[in-house]
């Protein structure tokens, strides 16, 4: 389970925005984030020497709850979403890598 709360960031209002330094970044905070996740459907681990990357990671499913606002500011009128109740996703997966310097062999 991971909670949070209040979280400073910034919002670039899409994706490709987050790539560009053009988009101005308007201040937002995460309110509340929660995540859960369940039901492991498989579990991978490997090593690879030559790329100096293993790792360890768990497929499985994951609940979210998250709560954003972007506050208004000059030109803007302001953001809130709030998650649906709870938002289920099909795919999640968690895991630790070790890697270059840190990859142990």
């Amino acid at each position: 389970m991971l909670e949070a709360a209040n979280i400073p960031l910034h919002d670039v209002f899409t994706v490709a925005n987050s790539f560009s330094q053009a988009v101005p970044r308007v201040p937002a905070v995460i309110d509340s984030l929660h995540i859960e996740w369940s039901g492991i459907t498989k579990t991978l681990q490997f090593s690879d020497a030559t790329d100096q990357f293993a790792g360890y990671f768990l497929e499985n499913s994951a609940t979210i709850e998250v709560t954003v606002t972007t506050p208004p500011s000059p030109g803007l009128h302001g953001f809130r979403f709030v998650s649906a109740a709870t938002t289920a996703s099909h795919f999640a997966q968690v895991g630790h890598d070790h890697n270059g310097s840190f990859f142990p062999g």
